[in-house]
């Protein structure tokens, strides 16, 4: 398995901040857990709603089933998002945060403190798995799909640990009714989640990929690349948690911002779906070159709908079953995959 390096040290490196990530953030949460426990088991549900859910999301926007081959870098990266990220993040932020208030006074701090310091680390720890794992599955991962689905596994897991300290921190505020506004909390978190940490990192994943894979390009072009990805994560995080000015309503901007941000990533994403598309293409002429299947039928792959069509105009023949058909069309883009 290329994702698994036992001859390269940052393998050894990236196993070691597991449970070193692990320990530190339950050593960080102790004393608020130990408080809030029952809030964050409350909270639970929407927390595995979320990771399921978005998890899901993140293998529906693979439309060539591109993961199927990389399924131990995605684990990987979402382990580093969950285990080492937030521990990192919780650490760095407090004092981040107590740097920018000594820096530009409170006034400055109370609004902007969050967002700037968010922008900076989180994105920087969840960036540093990202390349991490990428590097080490070099050269497995090599397209922006890749790119796409690796960072939006980093940063689901991150996600998915960051609702969990919200459920524990609402808790500890919570004046009298802690089950509601656990409830709440935990509600309105799984329903931002669609423009929350897995798709900002998913974007910088893009960058962190094909910078790593393109040898043929000029290191300036691999790093204009990588920076404008890396930047629109964090700038979309930046603004994310930025203050609303006093004269908009919190809940219009809120919803405002969801807009355009799936507005963003649809864009970012149309683009993505035409390069594995292109990459399809050639990979299937090698496939039909060496007569494994003809070419028309693997036309027929490129999208779901055609994918449908073919197994609908096979059916009304008399076919084989769905199930054979689906089964077949599947080994053939696996096959596309692998020998592409």
């Amino acid at each position: 398995m290329i994702a698994l390096r036992p001859a390269s040290a940052l393998f050894w490196v990236y196993l070691a901040m597991l449970p070193i990530g692990a320990f530190a953030l339950l050593l960080q949460l102790a004393p608020t857990l130990s408080l809030t426990l029952r809030d964050v088991l409350l909270g639970m549900p929407f927390t595995l709603a979320t990771l399921l859910v978005f998890g899901w999301l993140i293998v529906r926007l693979d439309p060539l089933r591109a993961h199927r081959r990389i399924r131990v870098p995605l684990i990987m990266g979402l382990l580093w998002g969950g285990m080492v990220g937030p521990a990192v993040a919780l650490w760095a932020n407090d004092h981040n945060m107590e740097a920018i208030q000594n820096l530009a006074g409170d006034a400055f701090a109370i609004g902007w403190q969050a967002p700037i310091s968010a922008a900076i680390v989180e994105e920087g720890i969840k960036g540093l798995g990202v390349f991490t794992v990428a590097w080490l599955a070099r050269p497995l991962l090599n397209r922006p799909i890749h790119g796409l689905l690796l960072g939006g596994c980093t940063g689901l897991g991150f996600q998915v640990v960051e609702d969990i300290t919200y459920s524990a921190n609402a808790g500890l505020s919570s004046a009298q009714d802690s089950a509601r506004d656990i409830l709440t909390v935990g509600l309105l978190r799984f329903v931002v989640g669609i423009t929350s940490h897995w798709m900002f990192t998913a974007l910088a994943g893009i960058g962190i990929v094909v910078a790593l894979a393109r040898r043929d390009w000029s290191p300036p072009r691999r790093f204009l690349f990588f920076a404008a990805f890396y930047l629109l994560g964090a700038t979309l995080h930046f603004v994310w948690d930025a203050p609303s000015p006093d004269d908009i309503n919190g809940t219009v901007l809120l919803l405002g911002k969801m807009v355009l941000y799936i507005a963003i990533f649809a864009t970012v994403y149309g683009w993505v779906v035409r390069t594995e598309h292109r990459w399809f293409r050639r990979a299937a002429e090698s496939i039909a070159a060496q007569g494994i299947a003809p070419p028309e039928e693997l036309a027929t792959l490129l999208t779901h709908r055609t994918r449908r069509r073919a197994r609908t105009a096979i059916r009304r023949l008399n076919g084989p079953p769905r199930r054979i058909l689906l089964r077949r069309q599947h080994k053939l883009i696996d096959m596309v995959q692998t020998l592409g």
